[in-house]
């Protein structure tokens, strides 16, 4: 136990010196946090203010016209005061205007709004501008206009705005499981961000188990290393010492994560809140946000979504999932990471560790494609046969469990073959290991891993 406790200390230290760890320790954090964060934040910036002037030249009166249909936006303002003006005149006064747009609601719109003679019925309006208007202001005109349409022509078939704004509310469907209730998207992404978690960690560090002996093989340094610990010593060491500078990696990256994600949330919910408030002025709320009552309504508005998140978190099994997570996490990558270390020792070349290597990560890449079908049955044949094999269950298991029909008595058994596979794995590992370790210029196969097996000594 000595010599693989000096073996742990002496792989860690190197790993944890490693320039390519140092660099990927401060490097990642901000590359995965840019990719999510950036995008938010960018998003959530207001953009160059832009004031659309309406022109109405399709006749129809006030009280039931699609002029005074808009309200302003955050990043949108629009100008009535050309409405009934020739277009003509309109274009000419902002043709040199660059954030001005001109909205041109024709003669034929709707038909003119004329109910006595027949006309042909045009659902088309012209934006007239300098530059670009941009997607977002195409897609705001066309949304205002279109419903105000339906709701227009549904009026004059009987029916109500109040029955249309009801037509569209959706219904909600939730469930109860055991007298709980219960949220599937909750449920969703913590077996998606679990079983995710335990199949990267397998294969990037698996990997690197079995490119670190292949490395000291290649350099001969395994040969003066095995004049002094048995291979097997050598083996059980460099896989532990990989698993704690990977945790060491990981409990890096969370805590700078954690600096850089915090302050950018900040400064996106500021900018909600900005936008929250120019709704509220826009819709003619009789409280305004910033004052004493508005500010009572939205700590109210606020701590009910907390409450209801709450409620969606405590719906997974935490106690349940919590010591599953660590228990599969360690062992099923100590049972790959012996197997990628006895690969590692029968490989000369990256050429030869390749036709080795994919066999191997065949079951995980199943235990991932198989996702859709365990959340849509997590209690199904399928799901409960390969949260059983233990070459899958370190994924599958982590999905099933969020959704609450993993029995004890079935978690332990899944738990119990596992722990009985990676023995007997490090076992079948451990004399490939000792073999191939000293093994050089050979071309090995599936069939002579078979007969290294069985060598004496």
């Amino acid at each position: 136990m000595g010599k693989i406790w000096i073996i742990i200390q002496r792989e860690f230290i190197m790993g944890v010196r490693n320039r390519t760890f140092i660099i990927m320790s401060l490097a990642a954090p901000l590359f995965f946090v840019g990719i999510i964060l950036v995008p938010m934040f960018i998003a959530s910036q207001p953009g160059s203010q832009k004031t659309v002037v309406v022109c109405d030249n399709s006749g129809c009166p006030d009280t039931v016209g699609y002029a005074y249909v808009f309200k302003d936006t955050m990043n949108i303002k629009f100008d009535y005061h050309m409405v009934y003006k020739p277009i003509g005149e309109v274009k000419k006064m902002y043709r040199d205007s660059d954030n001005y747009f001109v909205l041109y609601i024709p003669e034929n719109f709707m038909g003119g709004c004329d109910t006595v003679n027949e006309h042909s019925v045009a659902l088309s309006c012209i934006l007239y501008s300098k530059g670009e208007p941009g997607f977002n202001l195409i897609n705001h005109l066309q949304s205002v206009l279109t419903t105000e349409v339906q709701q227009d022509i549904l009026g004059s078939n009987g029916i109500s705005r109040e029955v249309m704004e009801l037509s569209r509310r959706k219904v909600s469907v939730t469930s109860e499981v055991k007298g709980q209730m219960s949220d599937t998207e909750i449920k969703f992404l913590a077996g998606l961000i679990f079983g995710m978690a335990v199949y990267i960690y397998i294969l990037m560090f698996g990997v690197r188990v079995m490119k670190s002996v292949q490395e000291e093989k290649a350099t001969r340094i395994v040969e003066v290393i095995v004049s002094s610990v048995r291979p097997f010593q050598l083996m059980i060491g460099k896989i532990i010492a990989v698993a704690l500078v990977a945790l060491t990696q990981f409990t890096v990256w969370i805590i700078l994560s954690m600096l850089i994600v915090v302050p950018i949330l900040n400064t996106i919910d500021d900018a909600r809140l900005d936008h929250m408030k120019l709704q509220n002025a826009n819709a003619g709320t009789a409280v305004a946000v910033t004052g004493s009552n508005g500010g009572a309504l939205q700590d109210i508005a606020l701590n009910e979504n907390i409450q209801e998140t709450m409620e969606k978190l405590m719906s997974v099994p935490w106690g349940n999932l919590i010591p599953a997570f660590v228990f599969f996490f360690i062992f099923g990558y100590l049972m790959y990471a012996s197997i990628f270390a006895a690969l590692g020792s029968a490989a000369d070349t990256e050429s030869d560790t390749a036709q080795f290597s994919v066999p191997v990560t065949i079951p995980l890449i199943i235990s991932m494609a198989s996702f859709a079908v365990i959340v849509n049955d997590p209690d199904g044949t399928i799901a409960k046969w390969l949260s059983m094999i233990p070459f899958t269950s370190p994924i599958v298991m982590l999905m099933r469990i969020p959704f609450g029909g993993v029995h004890i008595t079935e978690l332990l058994l899944s738990m119990g073959i596992l722990m009985v596979s990676f023995f007997f794995m490090t076992w079948l590992a451990g004399r490939i290991y000792r073999v191939g370790i000293l093994m050089y210029g050979k071309k090995v196969s599936w069939r002579e891993l078979g007969k290294w097996l069985f060598y004496k000594g």
